[in-house]
């Protein structure tokens, strides 16, 4: 049901920073740097053949991106898994008994849909349903 990983995110503290050592570490250039309001974040992509690596800065003391790395500190963040339809995802994995931290998609970047699965499900791994969206 999950074709591809769609993208994995890193948070850091210092954005700039981190951006200009994954170019080195990557041998490429990010694309620009985003702001995504609703959660209080500016970011970073680097498109690695189809799968995005994701720098996450907080950039809000209300962010839940904040107090993520206020508990765990720099590092990885979560993986997104692609899904072709986010809503029948949602209701097969309800069907199966998976709880999911919300139901109804909210927005990303380029107007993706993504729904967060309950980390309890996932042994403490952070993931995401990803439906891309339209640019």
């Amino acid at each position: 049901m999950f074709p591809r990983v769609h993208h994995i995110d890193f948070v850091v503290r210092d954005l700039d920073r981190a951006a200009e050592r994954y170019s080195k570490i990557l041998g490429k250039a990010p694309g620009p740097r985003e702001a995504l309001e609703s959660r209080g974040v500016e970011l970073v992509r680097f498109d690695l053949g189809g799968v995005w690596v994701i720098l996450v800065q907080p950039v809000r003391e209300d962010s839940p991106v904040m107090d993520f790395l206020e508990r765990h500190g720099e590092g990885f963040f979560h993986v997104g898994y692609q899904v072709a339809d986010v809503e029948a995802e949602v209701r097969r994995l309800k069907g199966e008994g998976i709880h999911l931290v919300n139901e109804v998609p909210r927005r990303g970047v380029e107007g993706w849909k993504l729904v967060d699965l309950d980390e309890e499900e996932t042994f403490g791994v952070v993931s995401q349903l990803v439906q891309q969206g339209e640019s």
